[in-house]
């Protein structure tokens, strides 16, 4: 989720046999839903970097990205950019590097927590873990005219979920996600490696976010967005996981 002066840019049930066939390829481990995902981020920015006009991109990105400023009192209208840019921001991307990072990460933590609770409640949780990741920007820039681009929000969201479960997915057969029960709060807590884990993950996007570590410049990345999405994804997925959330399934990818 990087700006730039520009915008802010900011993965049936059937039983599992209990090893995966022997010589697969890790690129199909990642989930439907996952690949699906990442394929829609790809292809808008194929299409806004090879086969659309200056102009038609800044109207995709006029209407698709986040923008605080819509939603001050003298300019705020319901019309379809109000209504779901808080979302379609997320599949916008500043440059290939700042996608691939993504992709990379909604990978790692998307594609267990899919398999976990399968397609629908997937790409339920991206939407809402997008949203609320623009929420907290916008709460904190209310009225800011640059606008919000990428997935960071959503992939910190489900980066959050994971630690909800330990970070224990089943590296030998990853088609069974996370295993074992979702942990409440203070339990999450008290697995080894969750707080390193989350306070890395916190301090390394504070410091892009002032440009300590000189990657960016420091108002170039949505980091408040970042942590929004955390904070949502840790806290909301008691809402998206399964009842049976312990059974060993697969969904079709």
């Amino acid at each position: 989720m990087t700006v730039p002066r520009q915008p802010r840019t900011n993965t049936d049930e059937t039983h599992v046999p209990a090893r995966p066939p022997a010589g697969g390829p890790p690129m199909f481990n990642v989930h439907g839903a996952i690949v699906c995902l990442s394929l829609l981020c790809i292809g808008i920015h194929v299409l806004r970097t090879n086969f659309l006009t200056p102009e038609a991109d800044l109207r995709l990105v006029v209407d698709a990205a986040f923008f605080p400023i819509r939603y001050l009192p003298e300019v705020f209208t319901i019309d379809i950019p109000t209504v779901f840019s808080p979302v379609t921001y997320a599949f916008l991307h500043g440059d290939w590097t700042h996608l691939a990072i993504n992709i990379v990460w909604l990978a790692v933590f998307g594609s267990p927590l899919a398999y976990r609770i399968g397609w629908v409640r997937s790409i339920a949780f991206w939407i809402v873990t997008a949203a609320l990741a623009a929420a907290t920007h916008l709460a904190i820039y209310f009225g800011d005219p640059v606008p919000v681009i990428g997935a960071s929000g959503a992939v910190s969201g489900f980066m959050g979920a994971a630690a909800r479960f330990g970070l224990r997915a089943d590296r030998r057969n990853p088609r069974r996600g996370f295993v074992g029960p979702l942990l409440s709060v203070g339990n999450a807590f008290r697995v080894r490696g969750v707080i390193p884990f989350l306070l890395v993950w916190i301090g390394m996007n504070v410091a892009i976010g002032f440009g300590v570590l000189g990657l960016h410049e420091g108002d170039s990345v949505a980091w408040e967005a970042h942590i929004g999405g955390l904070v949502a994804g840790f806290f909301l997925i008691p809402v998206f996981d399964r009842p049976d959330g312990g059974v060993v399934r697969a969904d079709a990818s």
